[in-house]
């Protein structure tokens, strides 16, 4: 009897339940996400004097949700963000023509 109690109780628990902890899951979304949006950062810093004032502020508004994405653990938030910011950053490194490329690892060498 107490064979089939404790059996019934176990399949009916969550699956999730028994197999994670919920908050070090949230924390390691937290640390992948902030880990993804940091390039992208570094790369908005180093654009930012070449940017036009609605660049600025895009670049601002973007790095804000991303952030909060990433505090809040909602990872594909903060990835997209990432991508924009970056894409943002490549788009006004291209225009204003900077020497110091954002990333030269990424330039091909032929």
């Amino acid at each position: 009897m107490r064979i089939a109690l404790l059996a019934a109780l176990i399949l009916t628990t969550p699956p999730l339940a028994r197999a994670c902890d919920s908050e070090a899951m949230s924390a390691e979304l937290t640390a992948v996400c902030t880990a993804a949006l940091h390039p992208s950062a570094e790369a908005a810093r180093a654009v930012r004097d070449a940017a036009s004032a609605a660049e600025a502020a895009a670049l601002d508004r973007a790095l804000a949700r991303a952030t909060e994405a990433c505090a809040t653990g909602d990872p594909a938030i903060g990835a997209a963000e990432a991508a924009r910011i970056a894409r943002l950053a490549g788009r006004i490194e291209a225009r204003a023509g900077i020497a110091d490329p954002i990333w030269p690892d990424r330039l091909a060498t032929r």
